[in-house]
C-alpha cells in the first residue's frame, strides 16, 4: 500500500463521459484508512518512527512484503542491511505484529458510495497492494468486498502497482476493457501507470468528488435535495 501523503497532488484526474461498464477499486485509502504508525503508537516515538520511514527505507523494504515475499525472510533481509541498527528491525516486526491497528477506519462516505453502485448494478473489482497474508482481515473491515465481482491482490501475484503487468493481469482475468473501465486509486504513479494502458482513471482525494465523477459518468443518479 501506499502510504498516506506519499503522493503529490490532490486533484483528480479528469475522465470524460463516454461508456464506463465496471469500476476497479483500490483498498487502502480509498475504501479504508491506512496509517502506518497506528500501528507502533505508544510503542515508538513519532521522531524514531519518521527516522525508521525516511532513513531505514520503510516503504522499500514493505513493498516486498506487497509482493508476496515472506515476512520472515523480509525481516531476515533488513536485520543484515541494518546490523547497526537492531531498533529498526524491532519496529519492522512489530509494525508487522500490530498490523491491523493501521487500519484507521472508513473512509469517509465511501460505504455509502459502494452501497449505491452496488444497487445500480455497477460490476466492481478491487487491485491492491497488500500482503496476502494479511488481505484476508482487511478484507472483512469492508463488507461490501464480497460482492465484488473479483479483487486483484498484489501478494498472491508476486505483482504490485504501478507495474503495467498487474494491471494486464486483471484486464485479462476478468475480459475487461480497459477503455471502458474505470480505475480509482490515491496514488499519482499509479493512476498514471493505468492510463497509459488506456484504463479511464480517477486520482482519488475523496468520496465527494469520486461521487461526482461516478454521476457524470452516468453511473450513479443525482441526489435529490434533502
Amino acid at each position: 500500500m501506499t502510504e498516506p501523503g506519499s503522493s503529490t497532488s490532490a486533484t483528480a484526474i479528469e475522465i470524460d463521459s463516454e461508456s464506463v461498464n465496471a469500476v476497479v477499486l483500490d483498498y487502502g485509502n480509498v475504501l479504508y484508512a491506512w496509517e502506518p504508525m497506528a500501528a507502533v503508537a505508544g510503542h515508538v516515538s513519532e521522531e524514531d518512527w519518521e527516522e525508521f520511514v525516511a532513513d531505514g527505507n520503510f516503504l522499500a523494504w514493505n513493498e516486498r512484503l506487497d509482493l508476496g515475499e515472506p515476512f520472515e525472510q523480509v525481516l531476515a533481509d533488513y536485520a543484515r542491511a541494518h546490523p547497526d541498527r537492531p531498533d529498526w528491525t524491532e519496529i519492522l516486526a512489530l509494525y508487522r505484529e500490530r498490523f491491523t491497528a493501521s487500519l484507521t477506519g472508513p473512509v469517509p462516505g465511501m460505504a455509502s458510495v459502494l452501497d449505491d453502485l452496488l444497487e445500480a448494478g455497477v460490476v466492481l473489482y478491487g487491485l491492491t497492494n497488500f500482503d496476502s497474508s494479511l488481505f484476508e482481515q482487511a478484507r472483512l473491515l469492508v463488507p461490501q468486498l464480497e460482492q465484488f465481482a473479483g479483487i486483484v491482490v498484489s501478494g498472491r501475484e508476486h505483482l504490485a502497482k504501478p507495474d503495467a503487468a498487474i494491471f494486464e493481469l486483471l484486464l485479462e482475468r476478468y475480459g475487461l476493457d480497459a477503455a471502458s473501465t474505470l480505475f480509482v486509486d490515491d496514488s499519482v504513479v499509479n493512476i498514471h501507470s493505468a492510463d497509459r494502458l488506456g484504463l479511464r482513471v480517477h486520482r482519488f482525494s475523496g468520496a465527494g468528488r469520486l461521487r461526482a465523477a461516478l454521476i457524470s459518468l452516468g453511473l450513479l443518479p443525482t441526489l435529490g435535495r434533502q
